[in-house]
């Protein structure tokens, strides 16, 4: 069905009966909003070379778990010199 199938009908809608349609389309508007934003997440890592690798969600759930088990084991996790270099990374290539 199109809108212009609909509008007749729309307009011969009481003030009410209006604002219900109205709350009813702002609720399919935001659904979609939502659902295109979870299309749009991506799930991944960033490898040794500082690339972009994806992942699947329960690929990364599954990293996520073990680095927070070795967290747990060690209370260590990410050497303090890595994140440096990672770090000073973002900053040379914000100058290319």
């Amino acid at each position: 069905m199109t809108l212009t199938e609909i509008l007749p009908s729309l307009q011969k809608l009481s003030h009410q009966e209006k604002i219900k349609a109205i709350q009813f389309l702002a609720t399919e508007l935001a659904k979609d909003e939502e659902n295109l934003l979870e299309e749009s997440l991506e799930y991944g890592e960033i490898d040794t070379g500082l690339n972009f690798q994806p992942l699947t969600e329960t690929e990364m759930i599954e990293q996520s778990k073990s680095a927070l088990e070795a967290y747990r084991r060690t209370g260590s996790a990410v050497k303090h010199e890595q994140v440096r270099k990672w770090a000073n990374s973002l900053g040379n290539n914000a100058n290319v």
